[in-house]
């Protein structure tokens, strides 16, 4: 499902992998539940933008594959 957010209060992440991507992590309220959510991105120019807690909109495809998974967004993208 393709999803649109704003967030305000997440952590921005690395990994080490491919020259080193970076990702965000957070809670969201969803379907009536605090759940905790990964954002990937779909493109590094995005991932080099991110700064934590600077009020962002992103949107992408929201995963949910149960609740004792974290949520997961992927191919998203800054919406500017």
């Amino acid at each position: 499902m393709i999803t649109e957010l704003v967030l305000t209060d997440y952590k921005v992440q690395q990994t080490g992998a491919d020259g080193g991507h970076h990702y965000i992590s957070t809670e969201i309220e969803h379907k009536g539940e605090i759940r905790k959510l990964v954002v990937l991105f779909a493109n590094k120019s995005d991932e080099s933008e991110l700064k934590d807690n600077k009020q962002i909109r992103i949107k992408g495809q929201l995963v949910d594959e149960g609740n004792n998974v974290d949520l997961m967004m992927t191919d998203t993208t800054l919406e500017k």
